[in-house]
Order: C-alpha cells, then structure tokens, then sequence
C-alpha cells in the first residue's frame, strides 16, 4: 500500500511516521481516484471526532456532520483493502507501519487499552448515539472490518463511554476546560502586556532618536555659524 486518507485530521506527529513508512496522505475527495489495494483508511470512536472539531472548529460541529463522517467511512471501508483507528496506529512504530504497508498485519502488545475517554466529549457522544443510533453502528462495522493489530474489537464502546460519564467525572472534566480555559486567557494576557512593553519601548526609541536628532541638527548649525564668522574674519582687510 502506497497512500493513507482520513476523513479527519491525524496528529502532526502520525502523519510525519506514515511518510517515514513510504505511505503518502490522499484528500478524502481524492481517495476514490486511486486503486483501493494500495489504500489505508484511517478513522477515529465518535467521541475522539467531537474532541477534535471542538479544539479545531471555531463553529460547533452539527450532529449532519458527525453522520456524514461516519457514513463516508463505512462506505468507503467495504472497498479498501485496510483500515485502523487512528489511536491503534499511534501506538504502531515505523518498522511496524512499514510491515502494514506491505499488507502484513503487526501484532500489538494485548495488554494496550482503548483510549481514554474524557467525560464532557463522552457525554456528548452518548447523547450523539441516543439521538443517530446508526453513528454507533457504523462505527462498530469499522471496528469489525478493521485492521485490529491483535487487539480487541471496540464492541463495547457504549459501555466505555457510561462508564465514563458518570456525573462526578463529568464535572472534573468541566472544572478542568475552565482552568485551561484560564490558562489561555491569562496567557493571552501576558502576551497582551508582553506586547505593549514592546510598544513602549519602541516608542522610547524612536523619542531617543527624535532628541538625538534634534541634537545633531543643533550642532551642525553651530558648526555653520562658526565657519561663516571665521570665514569674515578672514576676509577683514583690518
């Protein structure tokens, strides 16, 4: 296999690890034009794609969106020779994309969990798949004609996501969206005030300047009136 598509974006440092393997990105659109033997989807659980669009988006994601995602995905998986979450690659090295490249399936270690599952996300996505059930099932075809790596089928994703959205987690979670939200203001804050220091003291230059200017202008005229008496003088006959 030769390229890789996603119908979301990938982690920064995944994408520089499947061109390290030989494997080039293909827009989504594109996809279609190659042939599906030489293809890797790669996909993602629903709440991973709403953390996402909430960190990326400035506009809320709408739940069209999110069924437009995982509709293309399951289509589009019933025609390509190998697709894996993005989260089962993460944990795959170079060597061991290399190897899935060549249509040769790597083993992870059993013992790997799912990824974890923070509790606002996970309640929205819960809420999600209460309201578009068909999310869920396409989401769970994924996970059954996945690449797996040796591991399990995220079959009980639904349990995963009540295990982890039970009220008191849920409100950890939202404290902490409020500290980092804290945190960027006053960030945002220091850069603020960073940055009319700069301005003060690029206003002080340019005074320094202006006064070191005016200074040399008075010299130099100084300097005139000296030459020109000295030159009267000289040209006194007494």
């Amino acid at each position: 296999m030769r390229h890789w598509c996603s119908a979301t974006t990938i982690d920064s440092s995944l994408q520089s690890r499947l061109e390290a393997a030989g494997l080039s990105q293909l827009d989504w659109d594109e996809s279609n034009s190659v042939d599906n033997h030489e293809l890797i989807l790669i996909y993602a659980p629903p709440d991973q794609i709403l953390e996402q669009c909430r960190i990326e988006s400035g506009t809320a994601a709408t739940t069209q969106q999110i069924q437009e995602v995982f509709q293309s995905n399951a289509s589009r998986s019933t025609k390509v020779t190998c697709c894996i979450s993005s989260w089962r690659l993460g944990h795959l090295d170079t060597t061991s994309m290399i190897r899935l490249a060549n249509k040769e399936i790597p083993n992870l270690d059993k013992d790997i969990l799912f990824p974890e599952i923070k509790a606002l996300s996970g309640l929205i996505a819960l809420n999600l798949l209460n309201e578009h059930p068909e999310i869920l099932d396409n989401y769970l075809d994924l996970e059954l004609r996945s690449c797996l790596c040796n591991l399990e089928s995220d079959s009980d994703y639904l349990g995963r996501l009540k295990r982890n959205t039970i009220t008191d987690l849920v409100l950890m979670n939202w404290w902490t969206v409020n500290e980092e939200r804290e945190s960027s203001r006053e960030e945002a804050m220091n850069n603020l005030s960073r940055l009319h220091q700069i301005q003060d003291d690029y206003d002080q230059l340019v005074e320094q300047q202006e006064h070191l200017r005016d200074l040399l202008h008075q010299q130099n005229a100084l300097s005139r009136r000296a030459l020109t008496k000295l030159a009267r003088l000289q040209n006194d006959p007494r």
